[in-house]
């Protein structure tokens, strides 16, 4: 028995439209966008097949297209946040302190209750609700050290078909001892991370160092070895966002000129790199 035919779903979107083709600083600026004033643009099965004028699309479409008309509204495509911390929605606005500080009062602890899988499956779900919200359909995320906060990332993301790009944060000193891993069990955790959910779907993995002081020289240099291992992932953690974290880097390596140069000894700075 033959299987039954499959219907594509045809939506078109009408309103004024503006999307980019090129980066600017390469091409004639006024080369780089297209804009619709009065626009279509038209999908089927969720994939852009025609975007134009208008005057042009519409009298071709199909009977069976749902148009939906966007008046005084801007379509574009979505946004793109290159760092957000999905572990510490629930504590936004918590009182500015010192970064060193703050991390202990408040981000340590929220970021302990991700070894649940319910809970940072809640708590993703909400996270990427509100980017959606806003029009961010791709970012760069911190999980916490937990492989159970990944795990539920990656999961919510891909059943809402986000390009969403997360790591475990790798911390095996300077922190909670219930928010350590080790340097090879942190380092086997995301191995693991990265074989299961790196290139699945529209799914994409980062190694994630929290930030030099938390990782040991031995962490480091295993990292950037699993970096040198899988090269179409990315590199992200923080650089230089506090004086007194600048000193305290500079203790801990004092063979390193600058911050940044702790990351290139070790094996992590390159083009998916992102500080």
């Amino acid at each position: 028995m033959a299987a039954p035919c499959k219907i594509a779903l045809k939506q078109a979107f009408r309103g004024e439209i503006l999307h980019f083709l090129d980066d600017p600083t390469k091409i004639e600026a006024d080369q780089s966008f297209e804009h619709h004033v009065d626009g279509v643009l038209l999908l089927e099965d969720g994939i852009v097949t025609k975007l134009g004028d208008a005057k042009d699309i519409l009298p071709n479409l199909d009977d069976d297209v749902e148009l939906t008309h966007y008046q005084d509204s801007l379509i574009m495509p979505g946004f793109i946040d290159t760092h957000a911390h999905y572990p510490q929605t629930e504590m936004i606005a918590s009182f500015g302190e010192q970064l060193l500080g703050w991390l202990e009062t408040y981000a340590f602890p929220t970021e302990a209750k991700f070894s649940d899988l319910e809970y940072a499956s809640k708590q993703a779900e909400f996270f990427l609700d509100q980017l959606l919200s806003n029009g961010t359909t791709t970012a760069l995320v911190f999980g916490t050290v937990h492989p159970e906060s990944v795990e539920a990332f990656f999961e919510k993301a891909q059943e809402k078909s986000l390009r969403m790009i997360c790591g475990k944060v790798l911390m095996d000193r300077n922190a909670p001892d219930n928010l350590q891993d080790t340097a090879q069990g942190g380092i086997d955790e995301s191995r693991a991370l990265i074989e299961k959910w790196h290139g699945n779907g529209r799914l994409q993995y980062a190694i994630t160092p929290r930030f030099a002081p938390t990782s040991s020289d031995e962490q480091l240099k295993l990292a950037g070895e699993l970096l040198a291992e899988h090269p179409g992932v990315y590199m992200h953690t923080h650089l230089a966002e506090n004086k007194d974290e600048v000193a305290w880097v500079k203790s801990l390596f004092p063979d390193c000129e600058k911050y940044l140069d702790v990351y290139a000894k070790y094996g992590l700075l390159g083009r998916r790199s992102l500080f």
